[in-house]
């Protein structure tokens, strides 16, 4: 999970209300998704879906170079900070079971020592308005091992001796580190392991087969190899992302959870109204909901986030009103494919 995981959203946000501007208009040499996937060299496996539809399903590029496989939405991917939108879903599910009363609690109501803990609430967490740095940095630069738990104790020293980045609340700061503390949780009030508990109120019922916790290396015919300048990328320490990224999906199973949390028997109406947030009055501002993204672009309403974690760029954009969605997953560490191909699909297509 690299140290930019944590612009990530910034970036897709950045992407499209840059495309849909009130000065800009559809590209002129845009013929179509799969021409243009291929024009940018977009490295992975989408899904373009209007409707009930399949607008395009398709693997682009080389999933492993040295064993000649190509890409294909059958392939397992790293997802990064797509697992963000589990880990609020997983305090969905405790809510639901009456292990949290509100996501207003604070974290004092769990660890009492936590510094400042009384002013952050879960929603505070949920939603990048802690003032808890982001940990990436630190840790991922560092030759010491360190387990989840480790980084909460990091966390507990710099909230003592540096105190906050802002005040709880009073602004939006994206930082991993919300995410990490909200994975513990689920584990502390579940006496479960955060994926296993995924486990059963998620990936099992939804029948999300491919979902789970990646590995620190990557190996078997069944995954997409992970590369950065064409070269690939080194086995990586997964336990440091933890809830905030470490988990692995493919196309099929990304659509199932997009088609769960845009249908209404997964979660009920109530739920869906906290996960996600209103949209801004005016178009191409974002919201941050519960581990979701709100913005409307030319009136279209979006809900999202998107992902990068070593040699791994994804994302995941849901269209509600027409039941659409746009799931890209890249063994490619950069976003400018993805970027210049969301920029086009939502002026030309949607």
């Amino acid at each position: 999970m690299k140290t930019t995981i944590k612009q990530l959203f910034i970036l897709v946000i950045i992407a499209l209300v840059t495309a849909c501007s009130d000065d800009d208009k559809p590209i002129p040499d845009y013929t179509n998704a799969e021409a243009l996937l291929e024009e940018n060299g977009f490295q992975g496996s989408i899904l373009i879906r209007k409707g009930n539809t399949d607008f395009l399903r398709k693997g682009f590029g080389m999933a492993d170079a040295q064993e000649n496989i190509t890409n294909d939405p059958s392939l397992i991917y790293r997802i990064g900070s797509v697992t963000k939108t589990f880990t609020a879903m997983g305090l969905a599910a405790l809510k639901r079971d009456g292990l949290i009363d509100s996501y207003d609690q604070t974290i004092s109501d769990f660890d009492d020592e936590f510094p400042n803990g009384d002013k952050i609430t879960l929603r505070h967490l949920l939603t990048h308005y802690s003032g808890i740095p982001d940990y990436t940095s630190a840790v991922e630069e560092s030759s010491i091992f360190f387990t989840p738990n480790d980084i909460y104790d990091l966390l507990k020293e710099s909230a003592e001796t540096d105190g906050l980045l802002f005040e709880p609340g009073s602004q939006f700061a994206y930082s991993n580190s919300n995410y990490l503390i909200l994975g513990l949780l689920i584990e502390a009030l579940s006496d479960m392991s955060y994926h296993e508990y995924l486990q059963s109120k998620v990936f099992g019922p939804l029948d999300m087969e491919n979902t789970g916790k990646g590995e620190n290396e990557i190996e078997g015919e069944n995954f997409a190899k992970g590369y950065l300048n064409g070269v690939e990328v080194a086995p990586y320490q997964m336990q440091i992302a933890y809830s905030a990224g470490d988990l692995i999906s493919t196309i099929g199973d990304l659509e199932k959870w997009a088609d769960a949390m845009m249908g209404d028997s997964f979660i009920s109406a109530p739920e869906k109204a906290e996960i996600f947030a209103e949209p801004h009055s005016e178009d191409n501002f974002f919201t941050p909901g519960l581990g979701w993204y709100t913005i409307k672009v030319d009136g279209t309403l979006i809900y999202n986030h998107g992902g990068n974690i070593d040699g791994f760029t994804s994302i995941i954009a849901l269209l509600p009103e027409t039941n659409s969605m746009i799931i890209m997953l890249s063994n490619q560490d950069s976003w400018e494919p993805i970027n210049e191909v969301l920029d086009a699909l939502i002026n030309n297509e949607f």
